[in-house]
């Protein structure tokens, strides 16, 4: 008969660890995990309380130099949080077992052996009235033998239900027994493969993590007007991503992110304009319509024919003055105030040409670009002698195209490269053999300049077809393009007025109005801090380049 029983708890035994084996493998979350573990060891041993620790590796050379930290504490009799961390070390009866591989089993530990290594400390039983007696302590290794944690299991009870205290301690514990022991070391093993697998699956997504932020850093280093701006729509999209996972009714009231489509949500905002690695540097930076030695190409030109208007007047003054001497007073007057004038209208026409020179965020008013216009017809009719003596226009048709722009820097050339870089971070983001948990970075970051109206690039897309995560992509790209510090080629607008335009560009159907509406009411626009300085990212934490508008993505 007793050989029957031992049979029919072995294979229940069996069976639980298989279980346990199984639910130990799904989880992916490392507290959970070992609080699962903790949890699983008390149940097949019958332990009133338990801690696990993990092995923290500091020196590889030197173990001793490693550190072990509570990650779980668990007592059915008294409320306890542990938190804190100790040297791996042969003093404390964890950090033995970390140490050497071996287990520890006592009946009572406050009665260890004379002369050991390792010590008992009782003051967590004083502080808390709590009285440990028996207690087995395992080793978690990994494949390479190497300890990766300690379970400790505590007071194995005789009764289940019953709460212990120091009076009833003799009477309601008893020690663990060879069974406790192997169940212990088999749900060891079992937990030790699965730790270290969840660890290094940890390891590799902190790599990865750091290989995207880093990528991410890359590319606005070759900007560095646009130093923040990955991250600061990184954390207004997963701001909106957030307020409406938690919207219960309403437009979003079927919208859910999962903690891993945040991870996802987070990675395509830090690589969204990962594609900028592929347009020039000049254009990238470009502050005005034509670039500055350009610029000042034209402004000699006309500084050379306003030195060659002076010296025709002053050839006309010397042949006033040979051929009229009686009126020379009268033809001399006349000739100053005609130059006075002629010089008068050169310089205002070179502050016209800095005024046109620079870039306008929203579309030049007409009666202002009219003026533009006329003043480049005009010029466009003068010529200069170069130091050849050849003539030459004073403005070529390219640099009077880029005069010509009415909102932005860009030419529609280099617009259009400006524009690819979209599709750039698609092909190159399309490469990466992503998990599946990943698999739609690409496409998010593919159409965060995509319009719902079709009126987006790169390819024009609209309605369903863009992603719920790009359309937030999007008003926070443009939020922080319109309020980010002043760059070159535009000033930073006030934060009214960058919400007046994100409602504006909801009502012509470029955004979706909900997510406009959601953005303004839920404050996500706070959390970029609003500076004197332009906007700085709020902790991710806490809150859980260029724009559309602009004629710079």
């Amino acid at each position: 008969m007793g050989n029957d029983q031992n049979g029919v708890e072995g294979a229940q035994n069996l069976r639980h660890l298989t279980e346990i084996g199984l639910a130990l493998s799904a989880e992916r979350d490392i507290d959970r995990l070992l609080d699962l573990i903790l949890t699983k060891g008390r149940e097949m041993t019958g332990a009133d309380a338990g801690t696990m620790y993990t092995v923290e590796e500091n020196n590889r050379e030197n173990p001793d130099d490693n550190t072990l930290y509570f990650r779980a504490a668990q007592n059915d009799s008294i409320h306890v949080e542990s938190r804190g961390q100790f040297p791996v070390s042969h003093s404390s009866l964890a950090g033995y077992v970390a140490l050497t591989g071996e287990t520890l089993c006592f009946d009572d530990v406050y009665d260890l052996p004379q002369n050991t290594p390792y010590s008992f400390d009782p003051s967590f039983d004083a502080k808390h009235n709590y009285r440990a007696c028996s207690i087995l302590i395992v080793p978690l290794r990994d494949h390479n033998e190497k300890n990766i944690g300690v379970l400790q299991l505590i007071n194995r009870k005789r009764q289940p239900e019953v709460r212990l205290s120091p009076q009833n301690v003799e009477e309601e514990v008893l020690p663990f027994d060879e069974a406790s022991k192997d169940l212990a070391a088999s749900l060891a093993s079992q937990a030790a493969v699965a730790l270290s697998n969840n660890l290094l699956l940890q390891r590799i997504e902190d790599l990865f993590a750091s290989l995207v932020a880093a990528a991410s850093e890359t590319i606005e280093d070759r900007d560095p007007c646009t130093s923040g701006h990955s991250k600061r729509v990184t954390a207004l999209t997963l701001g909106l991503a957030r307020a409406a996972t938690e919207a219960n009714d309403g437009p979003f009231k079927d919208v859910h992110f999962s903690e891993r489509q945040m991870r996802e949500l987070e990675y395509a905002g830090l690589l969204h304009d990962f594609g900028k690695i592929g347009v020039r540097e000049h254009i990238l930076t470009k502050s005005h319509k034509l670039e500055p030695w350009r610029f000042q190409a034209v402004k000699d030109r006309l500084l050379l024919m306003r030195g060659a208007r002076e010296q025709e007047y002053s050839r006309r003054k010397i042949t006033a003055l040979q051929q009229h001497a009686g009126q020379a007073d009268e033809l001399l007057s006349k000739i100053d105030a005609e130059s006075v004038a002629d010089f008068a209208g050169i310089d205002a026409d070179l502050e016209a040409l800095e005024r046109a020179n620079d870039p306008q965020v929203t579309f030049t008013p007409d009666e202002e670009y009219c003026r533009q216009q006329e003043l480049l017809d005009r010029l466009a009719t003068f010529s200069y002698r170069d130091e050849k003596g050849a003539e030459k226009p004073l403005i070529s048709s390219e640099e009077r195209e880029a005069l010509s722009i009415r909102k932005g820097s860009l030419t529609g050339d280099e617009y259009h490269q400006i524009q690819e870089h979209a599709s750039m971070s698609y092909e190159f983001l399309k490469r990466i053999k992503w998990t599946d948990d990943f698999k739609d970075i690409p496409l998010i970051a593919y159409c965060h300049h995509e319009k719902l109206n079709g009126k987006g690039y790169p390819r024009g897309v609209s309605g369903d077809a863009i992603p719920m995560a790009s359309r937030m992509m999007t008003v926070a790209d443009i939020f922080d393009a319109l309020t980010a510090k002043d760059r070159p080629y535009k000033i930073a607008v006030t934060l009214d007025r960058a919400l007046g335009i994100l409602r504006q560009e909801a009502e012509q159907g470029g955004l979706d109005p909900n997510l406009v509406e959601l953005f303004i009411s839920e404050r996500i626009y706070e959390l970029v801090e609003q500076s004197s300085e332009g906007p700085e990212v709020c902790s991710l934490e806490e809150c859980g380049p260029a724009s559309p508008s602009l004629n710079t993505p």
